[in-house]
């Protein structure tokens, strides 16, 4: 692998407390050097000049659903990564819900086979339980030291039985492996537990696994924050010094459920939109440092699919604009801020070996221009699904270049092939 001298960007690396105008020198897919005004080493060093350009650490989506093995029409792991390369992301974590589900040593090695198409770095989390039922645990200790795997979850069924959960967070404490819940209702879970107000009991099973996880003393990182109580919770366990770390996703800090029915089948998703109110005081826990993290919960679907009622909604090839436009412009984060949540701090929490630009690193880096004005269109999406609920809006600030191990996989809206 050859170099490459990243020269005059303004690099913001939240990881080493960096902000200034500096050059980068990538050597066999790491960083080798970074200083002012640094000189290609020899002329075989190709140049990039960044001037006007923000030189991040390669973005992190640690929620996503790349449906393969199994659901191939929808997205795979080829078409998801490419569509995490021209947002900007060098690194996902998929979630297990899978066909199979990802719930055994065998699932897992069928899903690593997969990651052979993919341009991006690839995690992914195991099952809590077989298929993500509920019922029975899977054998969480032997899953959490596979390769690849760095966190459990049942994804969008949480563990309805109590019982279940507090033996799961006992052995995922004993494994020190993160365990990252879902907690909103679905329909498994209701069927299980029956609800007088479905889809609206997601405080509940927020403090129920804050309870579970703090009496075995597991990490827990609660996915998809979308409601003021359950951030509330969230917010009082962090003040006790509880290791709890939480997301929230871009259509939850942007949208309302007065938007729902405007956007039809794509305003349909799983926690679903909230209320103004919910929405204010997940902006006010960006602001407060509660939510560490900004993860897009991509979960593509056909046309079809949506029409029947799948839940869910598409993300990567916005998350970075909408951040950008709707939350760094009206100051409601600070750019290095935004950077952090979507690169240092989910590399620090699910304990990826990538999110900084300090020499010795990975040379995944994501350059950004911030001034760049586009219009989103879901019809030119390197995803198989268009179920985007940003469609048609005008964005400024857009990833130009994405770089894995050093090599250029994404430029000027290009993937490099």
């Amino acid at each position: 692998m050859g170099q490459l001298l990243l020269k005059n960007g303004r690099v913001i690396d939240p990881a080493t407390r960096t902000d200034a105008v500096l050059d980068i020198l990538i050597r066999d897919g790491k960083v080798a050097e970074r200083g002012p005004r640094l000189r290609p080493p020899d002329r075989r060093c190709e140049v990039l000049d960044l001037k006007g350009l923000v030189v991040a650490p390669g973005l992190i989506d640690v929620h996503v659903h790349f449906r393969e093995p199994g659901q191939t029409h929808k997205e795979t792991v080829a078409t998801g990564s490419r569509a995490a390369a021209m947002g900007g992301f060098t690194t996902v974590v998929c979630e297990p819900n899978t066909t199979p589900p990802l719930d055994s040593p065998d699932s897992l090695a069928l899903f690593r086979r997969c990651l052979a198409k993919s341009i991006v770095n690839v995690y992914a989390k195991a099952c809590i339980t077989r298929a993500s039922e509920g019922e029975d645990l899977t054998d969480m200790a032997r899953l959490a030291r596979l390769r690849r795997v760095v966190a459990l979850s049942d994804d969008g069924n949480p563990v309805a039985d109590d019982k279940v959960m507090a033996a799961a967070c006992g052995v995922a404490a004993e494994q020190d492996m993160l365990i990252s819940p879902h907690c909103e209702d679905s329909h498994l879970s209701l069927s299980r537990r029956p609800s007088r107000t479905p889809f609206q009991n997601e405080p509940r099973f927020v403090s129920r696994d804050l309870r579970c996880a703090k009496a075995a003393g597991a990490r827990l990182h609660v996915s998809h924050v979308s409601t003021a109580k359950a951030l509330d919770a969230i917010r009082t366990a962090r003040k006790r010094r509880q290791k709890v770390t939480c997301e929230a996703a871009p259509h939850h800090l942007t949208l309302t459920e007065a938007h729902a029915a405007k956007l039809g089948p794509n305003g349909v998703m799983n926690p679903p939109l909230r209320s103004a109110d919910d929405v204010a005081a997940l902006l006010d826990g960006l602001r407060d440092g509660t939510i560490e993290v900004i993860a897009s919960d991509h979960a593509p679907h056909m046309a079809q699919d949506k029409a029947n009622g799948a839940m869910g909604v598409i993300g990567l090839e916005t998350t970075l604009g909408v951040v950008l436009t709707r939350l760094v412009q009206p100051g409601i984060l600070t750019l290095p801020d935004a950077i952090a949540k979507l690169s240092s701090n989910p590399a620090r929490i699910f304990r990826l070996n990538r999110g900084s630009l300090a020499v010795g690193m990975p040379a995944d880096i994501t350059v950004i221009d911030p001034n760049k004005v586009w219009t989103v269109n879901a019809n030119k999406f390197e995803s198989k699904a268009r179920n985007c609920p940003f469609h048609g809006w005008k964005l400024t600030g857009k990833a130009v270049l994405t770089l894995v191990g050093g090599r250029l996989v994404m430029r000027d809206g290009r993937i490099c092939e």
